[in-house]
């Protein structure tokens, strides 16, 4: 592999701002970035498929909320993601043979824990790699590939005993959804629900309020029969994705920037005006993950919601 000279970087990167063909390019996959659905080939999800290859790319349930982040390893996150599932499908009516629509399937391992559990899951994402995924891997696992707001509710009405939606209710336009879930479950069906709902105000605006969900709910004619927070055993995952962030990914970030500027001096100089902005981007992130800030603004909850009758 011959040697990439600073030069031919610079040269490379100002060519794309200074010829006028590469420069309408950057304008246009700027203008156009908010219209590619981001549901639709969702690049984060899918590293987080191959980083946590158990195939769950929800948080992991720790018995013991206690344990420190510095005694967590990768394997025990793997444990706690398939504890979490476990979980969820403890709220399962009892018996098997139940048809179930899993929505927001991820990569279809809770679809495949339903169908070696003796069930008939339908597993639904709106995300091509994950379809793909699914396909490819679980051949007898029907598949519905759209958002679940787009599903022909006339054409699933009362199909099914339960439906699940295991971290995607936050993704899910209430006003549409509500009404379509109460739709397809079949009489005295149950709809098992884990997510996380804002209780305040927050930096970060994934989850619904609380306190908006159950006013909603009623609205749609339907009720929390079963309520169990579960904020102090998903925190230990939050707790290990900051402290790996702090101990690890922002040294080597420093470290890379120290680096680019002994090495390419050049390059260091044309990026200094940006560094600041990536740095301020990390700082807001690193907020997310942050378990304390998480528990005084969120609450994660696992529900069993029915019809009111």
């Amino acid at each position: 592999m011959s040697k990439v000279s600073a030069g031919s970087i610079i040269f490379s990167v100002a060519k794309r701002f200074l010829l006028p063909w590469h420069f309408w390019k950057v304008l246009s996959l700027q203008r156009n970035r908010k219209k590619t659905e981001r549901v639709f080939d969702d690049a984060q999800l899918k590293l987080y498929a191959q980083l946590l290859p158990g195939g769950f790319l929800h948080y992991g349930y720790f018995d013991n909320p206690s344990i420190e982040p510095m005694e967590i390893s990768i394997n025990d996150v793997y444990r706690a993601q398939t504890r979490y599932a476990e979980l969820l499908l403890t709220k399962l009516p009892a018996g098997t043979g139940l048809r179930i629509l899993d929505i927001g399937c991820g990569t279809g391992a809770m679809a495949k824990m339903l169908l070696d559990m003796g069930h008939h899951p339908t597993a639904l994402t709106p995300d091509k790699t994950q379809a793909h995924h699914i396909r490819s891997t679980y051949s007898n696992i029907p598949i519905l590939e759209c958002k679940f707001e787009d599903l022909n509710g006339d054409a699933y009405a009362q199909a099914f005993d339960v439906v699940i939606t295991s971290e995607s209710l936050q993704y899910l336009k209430q006003s549409i959804a509500l009404p379509l879930i109460d739709k397809i479950l079949k009489p005295g069906g149950k709809w098992i629900a884990c997510d996380y709902f804002r209780i305040q105000e927050a930096h970060e605006k994934s989850g619904h309020f609380f306190s908006e969900f159950q006013k909603n709910l009623a609205g749609a004619g339907m009720y929390i029969r079963f309520q169990q927070d579960i904020t102090p055993n998903i925190l230990p995952t939050i707790a290990y994705v900051h402290s790996f962030a702090n101990r690890i990914g922002l040294p080597l970030l420093s470290f890379g920037i120290d680096k680019l500027q002994t090495k390419a001096p050049g390059i260091h100089y044309a990026l200094q005006d940006l560094i600041p902005f990536v740095q301020q981007k990390i700082d807001k992130n690193l907020l997310t993950v942050n378990p304390d800030v998480f528990a005084r603004q969120k609450q994660y909850l696992l529900m069993e919601i029915q019809r009111i009758k």
